[in-house]
């Protein structure tokens, strides 16, 4: 009869082996493929743009010959009509795998897998890697950055087109102007970019706090800094997961920076109107952004990841307060072109009776300021004589309560949103 040690190492031994068989499934859901990484599901790209590579014997070259395989099914011209872009992305795949820069998820280690290369297919493809240099190696690996900043802001690494701003410079600079729109050149990069390690890209980017150790800082050692322009970009933009926060900050600021925000009552009659809780978010979010990324968890980004879905519990029904508070002001007391991209955003409630009658109190006292306001404005009154003429000093203004907090919350200065 077994002990019960003995007993609980047998079902502790059946559990792990049965953990380690996980690593070769893969399940379907809406036709996207998932495979078991780093302890969850992940979704990987198809196989047949995955980077084959040899971590034992990098110098065999197989990633030169996985990435001319991938090139040639693109196009088979594109290695005439586009020499440059192949022998860009030839030249990083074989750094890549020599120096273990690889996406787990986006490569496939030779030895687990079954593959034939022709002695023509091989000597093509080493022969037209002989051409790539040092300036090639310098393009792929701003383009691996630029990549990885946008998964940083949006969860893709391009998109459905060539997106963000510098991905958009560096191909344009690199490869043309016409590239940007070249649907062969879109299909080689979306399985290039990919292959890039995010974390350690990320590190090298210089995202703070990120959760590395002694080898991925080894490792990382020979990658080129990237320009401080890329690293600022960082703090341009959201983390993915983020951004409803940042669009309610900036509604308010927007409102804040209007002709009439001293005139414009400040919403105390609105239970969940809580903006310091979303200023104080979104200064948390710009100091610490990875900690709030949408994939620092499955990435293993960082060592204590906030759980998103849990943030959007605690947040949303301030988020949608702050937001139906903008909806009926910028639509009861405008601003001209002041206003043009809140009321053009579907995330703030339209102007309607439902919107009204749920918060009439409030609109009775916007709709008052509007009233005075069109009757001076009738009078031929500037702004200033408006505004002096009509300051309540004994009831609190949306001014005055959300400048002290943006002075006490300020902005990111790299920040565009």
């Amino acid at each position: 009869m077994l002990t019960t040690s003995d007993a609980l190492i047998a079902v502790a031994d059946s559990i792990l082996g049965k953990i380690s068989q996980l690593g070769s499934v893969e399940i379907t859901k809406k036709g996207r493929k998932y495979k078991f990484i780093n302890n969850t599901f992940q979704r990987i790209q198809k196989e047949d743009k995955h980077l084959i590579i040899d971590p034992d014997e990098p110098d065999k070259g197989f990633a030169v010959l996985l990435a001319y395989r991938i090139l040639e099914s693109v196009s088979p011209d594109i290695f005439s009509g586009h020499k440059d872009l192949c022998l860009v992305i030839i030249g990083v795949a074989r750094e890549l795998e020599r120096n273990g820069w690889c996406e787990e998820e986006n490569s496939i280690i030779y030895e687990q897998q079954k593959f034939f290369f022709s002695q023509e297919n091989v000597d093509n493809a080493l022969d037209f890697a002989k051409a790539v240099t040092d300036d090639h190696l310098r393009t792929g690996y701003m383009i691996l950055c630029c990549a990885k900043l946008n998964f940083f802001h949006t969860d893709h690494h391009i998109g459905a087109k060539l997106e963000g701003s510098h991905m958009r410079n560096y191909v344009a600079k690199s490869f043309g102007s016409d590239a940007l729109e070249l649907p062969e050149v879109l299909a080689a990069l979306k399985s290039f970019v990919h292959w890039g390690n995010i974390k350690g890209l990320l590190y090298k980017l210089d995202v703070p706090n990120m959760d590395v150790d002694e080898d991925l800082i080894r490792r990382y050692a020979p990658f080129p800094d990237p320009p401080q322009e890329l690293k600022d970009y960082i703090y341009a933009r959201p983390p993915s997961g983020t951004s409803k926060y940042f669009l309610a900050r900036k509604a308010l600021n927007t409102i804040l920076e209007s002709f009439y925000s001293r005139l414009i009552p400040y919403p105390s009659e609105e239970d969940t109107f809580e903006p310091e809780k979303i200023y104080s978010l979104c200064q948390n979010i710009q100091e610490d952004p990875v900690r709030y990324h949408l994939r620092s968890d499955v990435k293993r980004l960082i060592a204590n990841p906030v759980n998103i879905a849990e943030l959007s519990q605690q947040y949303d029904k301030t988020v949608k307060a702050i937001l139906l508070v903008v909806g009926l002001i910028i639509n009861t007391i405008p601003d001209g072109a002041h206003y043009e991209i809140l009321l053009s955003n579907s995330k703030i409630p339209k102007f309607s009776d439902q919107l009204i009658g749920a918060h009439q109190t409030y609109y009775d006292k916007l709709h008052a300021v509007q009233t005075k306001v069109a009757d001076y404005e009738a009078k031929g009154w500037d702004t200033e004589d408006i505004v002096s003429r009509s300051i309540k000093t004994n009831e609190p203004s949306f001014f005055d309560q959300l400048s002290a907090l943006r002075t006490q919350y300020p902005e990111d200065s790299r920040a565009e949103f």
